[in-house]
């Protein structure tokens, strides 16, 4: 609401309601909570005798390119809210998409696996550059955060004053256009028939098809000067970790919860749960997992398909997927 009317976005951001209302550093809970957090982080590292000064981190970095105490709380604070639920959102979604398409799974454990007989995967984190070279797994990537895309805001942007006309449609200047991202990525003049289904392999067709879904796929960043500051991070986060569905680093448990009757099958990622653990011992973890909340006679014809997913890819033994 902010960002569609300037005159709320005015008071919201004035002195006056920030002092009575704004989040402090001092609050037990909130965005407050984070900002004492991330002062406290980093003037520790600030310190003259703190103990991290060579860790490899975000925070050094900052350090080391000459920012001031005050711009480093500034980052730190955008780095905790900006790439992190973002980020795990994408990484669960598509992780369950995965686990619940055994021929795509084993595909995706195919190219790992001869990855790691070349040489071409480093131990025990393969670099970004190296994950960028595996066609099946960046297909893998793309198709899951077209289809799940994290952050659905309408991204809402204001004509120029003289107006616009694009393909056709004369936009009067001072009108706000938004994006539904949820929609776009799901057209089927776009991305074909079958675009509510997860299948990679429309990601490696012939380039200049794949040319072109990129331009619409690039959208879940935003676009030009809007463009997300973490997009290279964030790609980077996701090249590193459905990797690890081949090495035993992690144990995976999907499970499905509750999807009423009148939600279509490509939303149940909105329902659903996946929980990552390092991997001991052989343990799996299932009595980590809460309740069921499903009622015994949910009958969802989209979850009982996706149960016997589940149930085939529990069976290569690898990862522990529950229903």
């Amino acid at each position: 609401m902010g960002t569609n009317f300037p005159f709320i976005h005015a008071i919201l951001s004035s002195r006056l309601t920030q002092l009575l209302a704004g989040p402090k550093p001092e609050d037990q809970a909130g965005l407050g909570a984070i900002i004492g957090i991330a002062q406290k982080i980093v003037a520790e590292r600030f310190d003259p005798a703190s103990e991290s000064k060579d860790a490899k981190d975000m925070l050094n970095s900052f350090i080391k390119h000459g920012l001031t105490q005050l711009e480093a709380e500034s980052e730190s604070l955008l780095q905790i809210l900006a790439g992190s639920d973002s980020t795990a959102t994408t990484i669960r979604a598509t992780f369950l998409y995965i686990l619940t398409n055994p021929p795509v799974y084993a595909k995706l454990r195919a190219e790992i696996d001869e990855a790691i007989a070349t040489g071409s995967v480093s131990f025990p984190v393969i670099t970004n550059q190296e994950a960028l070279q595996l066609p099946y797994l960046q297909a893998c990537i793309k198709e899951g955060l077209r289809l799940w895309q994290p952050l659905n805001g309408i991204q809402t942007k204001v004509a120029p004053p003289e107006g616009v006309t694009i393909n056709g449609v004369i936009i009067p200047g001072g009108t706000q256009v938004g994006l539904s991202q949820h929609n776009m990525m799901r057209r089927q003049d776009f991305f074909g028939p079958d675009a509510d289904l997860f299948r990679p392999e429309r990601w490696l067709t012939d380039p200049e098809t794949v040319k072109a879904y990129e331009r619409v796929w690039e959208l879940s960043f935003a676009y030009g000067r809007f463009t997300c500051l973490g997009k290279g991070i964030a790609l980077m986060e996701l090249n590193k970790v459905f990797v690890e569905v081949r090495w035993p680093v992690l144990s995976v448990r999907a499970r499905y919860i509750y999807c009423p009757m009148h939600y279509s099958h490509h939303n149940f990622a909105a329902v659903a749960e996946v929980r990552l653990w390092p991997r001991e011992s052989g343990e799996d973890h299932a009595d980590e997992m809460p309740p069921d909340p499903r009622p015994a006679e949910y009958g969802s014809a989209c979850m009982a398909t996706n149960r016997v997913n589940a149930l085939l890819a529990e069976r290569e033994g690898h990862l522990g997927v529950s229903d």
